[in-house]
């Protein structure tokens, strides 16, 4: 890759806009560090998944907090404006690790919780796929500190 669109990262914000890293700062802090929109001021960590022969590496946010608010962050992006905004969904529905289908509400995500089947505490975060942004959720289970 080469030229402005690989030394750079667009991530799709809830409140529409597309907020552009530096891919490499990206890279360095992937999955750790914090990193804020420059518009509504949203905390997320960007997740990747790796370039593959069919197509390019795909990089998407995971929100910690589905409302604006306050934080210490990485860096604040660059606004451009987006088509569309993304909703924030009323449910979700996501399976826990021992099998247990579930559905989430708007106001769990990034609040703990816990399965009713093997009584794991979850803590459900709000995401969205790279290619079509569709919403997904991601758990982190505290206890154990793995996804």
């Amino acid at each position: 890759m080469s030229g402005k669109a690989a030394a750079t990262v667009k991530i799709h914000c809830l409140c529409g806009k597309y907020p552009v890293f530096d891919r490499t700062r990206v890279l360095e802090n992937l999955g750790k560090e914090r990193w804020k929109c420059t518009a509504c001021k949203r905390r997320f960590i960007v997740a990747c998944t790796p370039a593959t022969a069919q197509g390019h590496e795909k990089y998407w946010p995971i929100f910690l907090d589905d409302v604006p608010v306050r934080g210490d962050t990485q860096e604040m992006g660059l606004v451009s404006v987006g088509a569309e905004s993304a909703e924030v969904p009323a449910h979700l529905q996501f399976e826990c690790r021992c099998g247990c289908r579930l559905m989430g509400e708007a106001r769990m995500y990034g609040r703990r919780t816990r399965c009713p089947k093997c009584d794991a505490r979850i803590i459900v975060r709000l995401g969205y796929e790279g290619d079509t942004g569709k919403p997904i959720a991601i758990l982190e289970y505290p206890d154990t500190g793995s996804r």
